[in-house]
């Protein structure tokens, strides 16, 4: 879970990064430049688990994540067949165990990288502050201490101290040391440094957090560098004093050096004439790149939150329960990690990967669980959470059995599950639910059950809990939820489902247009104007009235193809919906989605 989401945050920051290299490294606008480059950082740490906005680029990122499984699937082992009856129980529990023991692996790998740089920093942040305690010093001007070293080659600066040995240096080559480093201190240029080594540490495996990090420190030298020359300072003398201590520099790691090795590329940007202010379409467009960048990375909130500290985790929910979009409708197309090989893959809109951890909930009693002395009957419903799923495994451990969780699939509103494929193994026998061929879009499923006796093995099926007339019951009643739901998300199912048709009447050509209007906007006011420039209007009678007509407009009612003549017999009172949709072609589309 760790490892996959390290993965999305190095992919953000590598696109984030080149981004800012190709487009702006070299602009003279360094303090915007310094912000872009830690927006980048925040976003690619946070788009993760950030659900997206209604009006984010949701189309876009579920056809990229759609596509994702249909890939995977074309892979030869993945389309090998299974008996419907089931599969070996020591074939589960050794592929679970090799893909733990290759997860351990990896895990282990990262953290002995982040450990060994972690101990390294640590030790170089010792060894600086005892070099400063140790030192004799002097407090300047605005809470500025001077540390005077006569072992020190090259001048240094961290956080409010600067380090140097007056000795060496000319009285003019002073003043543009102290004058450089004074802005590093004033500009808290060692948080930084100290946040982006950091960033390195976290993400030792990726080469692009280590030339973020170099990117920070050039920018924050052209930072000084400028600060110094718009204080008077004459570019020439100032330029020479940087070539002279550059001859005899011997720079320390987390700190701001005055003879950064870079010493070309300062030069070349106080030589630099002020960008265009033009050029601030450039930040548009990487301000756009974030943006965009969000498509490709699904949020799942909840999984990722899981794996933080438990004080942490209420602020980070309410942190990201910003949008109508949740973590499972937008984490289609990832599939169980767990999965065994011999389980195919279907082919749903939505998949959900979940961490079924039973730990924490062992001793909280279930309604999905009945015990006795010599049986355990358990079910789980359509409407079930995550917490019931990992009450009822929990439940079947406690039994002695074992309860695995290969495929949880749900509708696109989130409302109920459509599939769920699980195993269960007791004494020596196994149980696995039915493996549907395909699965019904935002159809829930009518609930899985079964029952573990003591002394005769297990049993799985819909009707195992017949005897059990409470968990019978309850099974049923949530499935009539369920369809209730179903019934109440209609128009939106119809809506995505439609769109995409149209999308793939229209492949490779984008949308130009595409607006709902609910049946509020055909009231009176400044609500109407837009329906009124799309062509759409009521007549004096209360019916929908279209007036737009031309070979390239079509025209659906619901999930039906229809014509202009039949919308426009529909009562305004009955419609739920009205969707237009133009794409790039010229072609239009009027969508009239009706109540009943």
């Amino acid at each position: 879970m760790l490892i996959t989401y390290l993965l999305k945050v190095s992919l953000l920051l590598a696109v984030l990064t080149l981004g800012y290299r190709w487009l702006i490294q070299f602009e003279t606008f360094s303090k915007i430049n310094r912000a872009l480059l830690w927006l980048n950082v925040v976003a690619a740490w946070s788009l993760p688990f950030m659900p997206l906005p209604n009006w984010g680029p949701v189309t876009v990122q579920q056809e990229f994540h759609h596509r994702i499984p249909e890939i995977v699937k074309a892979a030869p082992v993945i389309q090998e067949k299974i008996v419907q009856a089931g599969f070996p129980v020591s074939t589960v529990q050794n592929l679970q165990s090799t893909n733990w023991h290759w997860m351990d692996w990896i895990m282990a790998l990262y953290l002995l990288g982040v450990i060994v740089l972690t101990a390294r920093f640590l030790f170089q942040v010792g060894k600086l502050l005892f070099a400063l305690w140790k030192l004799p010093s002097e407090r300047l001007e605005n809470g500025i201490i001077l540390i005077r070293n006569a072992d020190n080659s090259a001048p240094y600066s961290f956080f409010r101290w600067i380090i140097c040995n007056p000795e060496k240096h000319a009285p003019d080559e002073m003043d543009h040391i102290l004058a450089h480093e004074t802005e590093h201190v004033h500009q808290w240029h060692s948080l930084d440094l100290l946040l982006a080594e950091t960033q390195r540490i976290l993400l030792w495996f990726n080469p692009v957090s280590w030339f973020h990090q170099q990117l920070v420190q050039e920018n924050l030298e052209y930072l000084a560098d400028r600060a110094v020359l718009e204080n008077g300072f004459h570019k020439k003398q100032y330029q020479f004093s940087l070539l002279k201590a550059v001859m005899q520099q011997h720079e320390l790691p987390l700190t701001n050096s005055f003879a950064q090795s870079l010493l070309k590329k300062r030069i070349k940007m106080m030589n630099r004439k002020p960008s265009a202010v033009w050029v601030l379409g450039k930040y548009g467009v990487l301000i756009a790149l974030i943006y965009l960048s969000s498509a490709f990375v699904a949020p799942y909130k909840n999984k990722l939150i899981s794996t933080f500290p438990k004080a942490l985790q209420p602020v980070l929910t309410s942190f990201s329960q910003t949008s109508h979009f949740s973590d499972n409708a937008q984490n289609q197309g990832e599939t169980a990690v767990n999965s065994p090989q011999n389980v195919p893959v279907v082919k749903p809109k939505i998949t959900l990967t979940p961490i079924i951890d039973s730990s924490e909930i062992s001793s909280v009693a279930s309604k999905w669980v009945i015990k006795t002395d010599k049986s355990l009957h358990w079910a789980i419903s359509p409407l079930a959470t995550i917490t019931d799923i990992a009450a009822v495994k929990s439940a079947i451990e406690d039994f002695g059995g074992s309860f695995s969780v290969y495929t949880l699939q749900y509708d696109a509103e989130q409302s109920f599950i459509t599939n769920l494929v699980a195993a269960v193994t007791y004494q020596r026998g196994m149980g696995v639910t039915d493996i549907p061929k395909e699965v019904a879009l935002n159809e829930p499923m009518k609930g899985i059950a079964g029952v573990l006796y003591k002394d005769s093995g297990l049993s799985m099926g819909y009707n195992s809990v017949e005897g059990q007339k409470s968990l019978s019951n309850m099974l049923k009643e949530d499935y009539e939820k369920a369809l209730h739901r179903k019934k109440l998300h209609k128009a939106t199912y119809i809506r995505n489902a439609i769109l995409e048709k149209f999308d793939k009447e229209n492949t490779g050509i984008e949308r130009e247009v595409s607006i709902g209007f609910p049946q509020s906007s055909f009231g009176y006011g400044p609500s109407r104007q837009p329906l009124e420039e799309l062509g759409i209007d009521k007549t004096k009678e209360n019916l929908l009235l279209i007036r737009k007509e031309n070979w390239n407009t079509h025209y659906y009612r619901n999930d039906q193809a229809s014509s202009m003549e039949a919308l426009n017999s529909i009562s305004v009172s009955d419609i739920h919906e009205v969707h237009y949709v133009k794409y790039k072609n010229g072609k239009e589309y009027y969508l009239v989605i009706t109540k009943q």
